[in-house]
């Protein structure tokens, strides 16, 4: 018990001094010294990192020995924060650009579509037109679906002549003539008309090749040399209509009560 109050005697008496100005005071840098201590490796411990959690994220670590008052009050700033590094002083990068859309492709066709047959073709032919009816059969299909016109224009013999070459002048020609007649050759005459058989003579003409060549034979019977076949050729039009299978009788209908004297005749398309 004695020992305990001279104990609390003694601390009062320390207390006391130390107000009164006795004893020494730690000065402020001694304070700061303390404060600013190295950190020992000994004492430091690794904590395992809990998973998910950003340890950049985490609060400001708080000074376990912040400076007393008495330092701020002698006016000792905090130390300046480290200067920031080019790399976090360099702006985000900004996000690229989305993609552009690139447009749908073209829908495929469907096998049904692609392979479906086209309906049959017919073929329908007129030939020998007369030109005078050439423009009405040509526009003659007008309002059926589907239906192609082509022309094709060709020389075709009208008849033949049997004839005599050119004489080379009218005075040649009459004296042949003269010829013929006293072989029994009476229905003939010269050609005067201008062209290659110009001062020819002409020993009949005749629809038919045939008639022609019987003439002949009977020329060279009678002694008759140097005598030939001429044909004499017309322009003539010939029509071709091609047309869907289902088209082909109306069209031939419509051809046959305009014009009943044509002939129809199928054809290959």
């Amino acid at each position: 018990m004695r020992l305990l109050i001279a104990l609390l005697l003694l601390v009062n008496a320390l207390l006391l001094a130390m107000t009164a100005g006795l004893l020494p005071r730690p000065s402020p840098e001694a304070a700061r010294a303390a404060a600013e201590q190295p950190l020992r490796p000994d004492r430091l411990q690794i904590l395992a990192a809990v998973p998910g959690h950003d340890a950049t994220n985490l609060p400001p670590r708080t000074d376990q020995n912040p400076p007393s008052a008495e330092g701020k009050a002698d006016g000792d700033a905090p130390p300046a924060p480290p200067p920031a590094s080019p790399e976090s002083a360099s702006p985000a990068a900004e996000p690229a650009p989305a993609a552009a859309t690139a447009d749908p492709p073209p829908p495929k066709p469907t096998v049904a579509a692609a392979t479906s047959p086209r309906p049959p073709l017919a073929c329908l032919r007129v030939s020998d037109i007369d030109p005078k009816i050439l423009p009405a059969l040509k526009e003659l299909p007008r309002g059926l679906p589907g239906v192609q016109v082509q022309e094709r224009q060709s020389e075709k013999p009208s008849s033949w002549r049997v004839v005599l070459p050119s004489q080379g002048s009218a005075a040649a020609a009459n004296r042949r003539l003269e010829n013929l007649h006293q072989a029994g050759v009476d229905d003939a005459f010269v050609i005067r008309d201008a062209g290659p058989l110009k001062w020819g003579i002409s020993l009949g003409l005749f629809r038919s090749q045939e008639s022609a060549e019987k003439r002949l034979a009977e020329l060279r019977q009678k002694n008759v040399n140097g005598a030939q076949i001429v044909a004499r050729t017309t322009s003539v039009a010939e029509l071709t209509y091609l047309c869907p299978s289902d088209v082909a009788g109306d069209l031939r209908r419509r051809i046959q009560a305009r014009f009943p004297q044509v002939s129809v005749n199928t054809c290959r398309p």
